[in-house]
């Protein structure tokens, strides 16, 4: 018997398509090392590990097929810009393409039909298939804004809760909802505290603390899925756990600690169970 929740890891994937390889590589493509260095540089770059951390069994869950460098599930279809829907920098701003790549708009289009279209109508079938109650997004973020970011160089939680709505879980002038009330939102941040603040003081690298949309004030995906005006609006949110939470560096290298990933997991996974009951429509 699943729980009636949908989690999704729209970042958790390092795979590109050899076609969009090719055209970010160029002759080096043939060169076996450089597609792996390539490739394990993107994974990096996302938000690796986290279907492990937000594995749950008793869930419907949905996971990236593609890097979020192929195109960002997390983001509007329309959305331009640096950090849009398609990059063509990584978070330091360092080029992903040759200088003379452009992306056409029939590249731009098919692109965004063959990964992010498809994507979203898998997701749009098992919300129409299942009983689901509540929708998780599950994210990492890094330890420190990126050059990219509002906030370069600022360090981040050890947690970041997002609904939608400011610090103080109010709604944002630019939205038209929160993707939870500020009721629900108090109870989800009690839970955050009673399964993950053990592991998160246990930890000399994040700041031990869990924020409410902070550096981030909403999540795009519970964001679209929570909307009243859908058919079968959603209640939801997202969850960022800092890198330095989870991972060790040796060697100027991100390495998996995996008894903390392990930690996270079975956290999560009793979070799952008393998280949903907030959402209940029994």
């Amino acid at each position: 018997m699943k729980l009636p929740v949908l989690i999704l890891t729209p970042h958790s994937s390092g795979h590109v398509p050899t076609d969009i390889l090719a055209e970010m590589m160029g002759a080096s493509v043939f060169s076996d090392s450089a597609r792996k260095k390539r490739l394990e540089w993107m994974f990096l770059e996302g938000d690796q590990y986290t279907d492990i951390i937000y594995h749950a069994p008793e869930a419907h869950t949905l996971h990236a097929q593609t890097t979020r460098f192929v195109v960002d599930l997390n983001r509007d279809r329309n959305e331009g810009g640096e950090n849009g829907v398609i990059k063509l920098t990584d978070f330091e701003k360092h080029p992903l393409y040759p200088n003379d790549f452009v992306l056409t708009p029939e590249k731009r289009e098919e692109r965004l039909r063959r990964y992010f279209d498809s994507f979203h109508a898998e997701l749009e079938a098992m919300i129409e298939a299942h009983d689901i109650w509540l929708f998780i997004d599950g994210h990492s973020m890094q330890p420190r804004g990126p050059k990219i970011s509002p906030t370069p160089g600022v360090p981040r939680p050890a947690i970041t809760l997002m609904t939608s709505s400011d610090e103080d879980g109010r709604p944002l002038e630019n939205r038209t909802h929160t993707s939870i009330s500020p009721e629900q939102t108090e109870e989800v941040l009690r839970l955050l505290g009673k399964h993950f603040l053990s592991i998160i003081k246990a930890s000399n690298d994040v700041p031990h603390e869990i924020a409410l949309n902070k550096p981030w004030s909403y999540d795009e995906l519970s964001y679209r899925y929570s909307n009243p005006e859908r058919k079968k609006p959603l209640p939801g949110f997202g969850i960022e756990f800092n890198h330095a939470l989870y991972l060790r560096y040796e060697d100027g290298k991100e390495l998996p600690n995996e008894t903390v990933i392990r930690q996270l997991n079975e956290a999560f996974q009793d979070f799952l169970r008393e998280v949903v009951r907030i959402f209940s429509e029994k």
